[in-house]
């Protein structure tokens, strides 16, 4: 059981996803492994499509300042009506990219686990 990175949300199963941290690229050079709930890796894959340009100051993911910004919609489990808040992440290129892997890597799981019950 472990916590999205990007909707906090505690899920028993999160998505491998390795962005470049600067902030940890001495420990970590290739890249820091963080985890991402099912739902937030599809919303990162629909936004990749369409790489909607924002402002910010840094991305939500790895913290990094001064790069291009993307657009993200999830969507926060909330224990009041409607159920879910609809919120606004800011992703760089970098870990728009490394969403997308991860996408790709889940939907060929989802693809060889279907024959086997």
């Amino acid at each position: 059981m472990g916590d999205c990175d990007l909707c906090g949300v505690g899920r028993p199963t999160l998505c491998p996803v390795k962005p470049d941290v600067p902030r940890f690229r001495n420990a970590y050079p290739t890249g820091m492994w963080m985890g991402i709930c099912e739902e937030c890796t599809n919303a990162s894959h629909g936004a990749n499509g369409k790489r909607v340009k924002v402002k910010g100051k840094k991305c939500d993911l790895c913290s990094k300042k001064g790069e291009q910004l993307y657009a993200v919609g999830i969507k926060v489990p909330d224990f009041s009506e409607p159920y879910y808040k609809k919120k606004e992440v800011k992703l760089c290129e970098t870990c728009l990219d490394a969403t997308e892997v991860t996408y790709g890597k889940r939907q060929a799981e989802k693809a060889a686990d279907k024959g086997h019950h």
